[in-house]
């Protein structure tokens, strides 16, 4: 990738992509009138492009914007702090103060959710492996304001980490986290998910399989949680107790550890 300004640069806006520039290690590249679509032509990567109100990143093979933005995150949110139950929450049996560990964080919508559980005294860390995702999820998490501050804080307490998760549960201690999480891309769409479709193109296509959930399984204290659509196998071929919700295209499924 390389990162550049929004057409009408100003000082504030190149100090910006300066800093995000050096943050990510990514070069940075003037616009000097020059359109985006025009830049990825001549570069051959994406685009990210620092404007006024936002971050976002032009795909080289793609006329769409990606940008950070926590969606139905903040509506699930309000709901939390109204007191409703939540289904995460409810299904991973999150508490305050414990430790979360999401393999795919995507945007990090159910990271956040996670951050609200657990509190100040726990600790979320999501492993994002694509480039424009990272980008995205860190720069975000680290910055988007939404004018509710217990939100916010949540958002600044999780720890993104660019690798392939397999590759960090391996590295990872034996029991060194509650909670291990998984949100692999559905192999069927759902529509009403505007915003994951949107990302689709862009998510790591590597399914989870029977030696990550294994690494998994070591790595956490309490349980390993997965998130998949309704109709998926993953599931059953993976071992999981799929907890069925009649108005939801997709279910959690759960790997009890803490009484082995």
């Amino acid at each position: 990738m390389i990162i550049t300004t929004a057409s009408r640069t100003t000082s504030d806006l190149l100090s910006k992509a300066k800093e995000l520039s050096h943050t990510f290690d990514l070069p940075y590249k003037e616009r000097n009138g020059v359109s985006v679509e025009q830049l990825k032509a001549h570069y051959q990567t994406d685009v990210v492009v620092v404007g006024k109100d936002r971050v976002f990143i032009s795909p080289i093979n793609d006329e769409s914007k990606l940008f950070f933005h926590p969606n139905l995150a903040m509506v699930r949110a309000k709901r939390i702090f109204n007191g409703e139950k939540e289904p995460l929450i409810e299904t991973a049996q999150l508490r305050e103060g414990m430790s979360f560990l999401d393999c795919t964080l995507g945007l990090a919508s159910d990271s956040i959710i996670a951050s609200i559980a657990v509190g100040s005294a726990g600790s979320v860390i999501g492993i994002e492996y694509n480039d424009v995702l990272h980008l995205l999820a860190k720069q975000g998490l680290a910055s988007h304001v939404s004018g509710n501050q217990l939100f916010d804080q949540a958002m600044r307490r999780i720890e993104v980490i660019r690798d392939d998760h397999y590759s960090f549960l391996k590295k990872a201690k034996t029991n060194s986290v509650d909670i291990v999480y998984f949100d692999p891309m559905f192999s069927a769409p759902i529509n009403t998910s505007s915003g994951m479709n949107s990302i689709r193109n862009q998510a790591s296509s590597n399914d989870i399989t029977i030696e990550i959930i294994a690494e998994a399984k070591r790595v956490a204290r309490k349980r390993v949680v997965l998130k998949d659509h309704w109709k998926s196998d993953r599931f059953t071929k993976l071992g999981f107790t799929q907890h069925r919700r009649k108005t939801s295209l997709f279910h959690y499924g759960t790997l009890e550890l803490d009484e082995q």
